[in-house]
């Protein structure tokens, strides 16, 4: 008997590569989504955890009519862990000065107003995220004491460098590091403030706590575009602000 052989060959119909491709779409845009929420949901605890500091030098306060760090008596097992009461907490990092930077979260510790188990180092070495200062949501920053921009705040900043002169605050002596993405400042600053890179409660940090003029912001403006970490941000945590 002769032997048909079948010259068809098997090939995707257009409505089976219609529906790969709207897979691949769904996929794309899943995890395009994912990495959207994470995002935001970083932003948001930078928020979160910005305000809670602010509650938390209020709790102390109330509690010792001054602020953490600045407070002339010591609070906890340390004597020397004590501020000169001036009303402003002095150095994020020090050279042969005393950090009330350093001071205030291991005052805030001392009456449960912040858990952790962190070295508050008073010293000239860099304050790293997680090991010396809080750690943030967003990855290798956290979060440091100063008076930057005539107000008391807390600055996200990824590791400090050493402090190289006699009591550097946040913006001074190179010692913050960016930690924001331009876009991200500004979306903090929106949502809790006025959007504003150099008024309010949410401003930027440069050396000497000036604006940057080409980098994180111009100005009030911040520069959008980046895609490099540009931006360190302070917080305003004076009581009542």
């Amino acid at each position: 008997m002769k032997k048909t052989f079948s010259s068809k060959k098997s090939a995707f119909s257009l409505i089976e590569l219609s529906i790969v491709l709207i897979v691949i779409g769904l996929l794309i845009a899943g995890i395009t989504g994912g990495a959207s929420l994470i995002k935001s949901s970083e932003l948001r605890s930078v928020m979160s955890e910005a305000r809670g500091y602010a509650v938390a030098t209020n709790a102390f306060y109330s509690q010792y009519d001054s602020l953490p760090g600045d407070y002339g008596t010591a609070v906890g097992t340390v004597s020397t862990n004590v501020g000169d009461d001036d009303g402003t907490i002095e150095f994020a990092n020090d050279y042969d000065a005393i950090s009330e930077g350093s001071i205030a979260w291991y005052a805030l510790k001392q009456i449960g107003a912040i858990d952790d188990s962190l070295t508050h180092t008073i010293s000239s070495t860099s304050q790293v995220p997680g090991t010396n200062i809080p750690s943030s949501k967003i990855k290798s920053a956290g979060w440091i004491f100063g008076y930057a921009n005539s107000q008391n705040v807390v600055a996200l900043t990824r590791a400090t460098t050493a402090a190289t002169i006699d009591g550097d605050e946040p913006g001074d002596g190179d010692i913050t590091a960016a930690a924001l993405l331009p876009s991200d400042a500004l979306s903090i600053d929106s949502k809790i403030d006025d959007g504003n890179a150099d008024t309010g409660k949410v401003r930027t940090l440069l050396n000497n706590g000036s604006i940057s003029s080409t980098t994180c912001s111009s100005g009030a403006t911040y520069t959008i575009g980046g895609t490099d970490l540009t931006c360190t941000i302070s917080y305003q945590i004076d009581v009542n602000a």
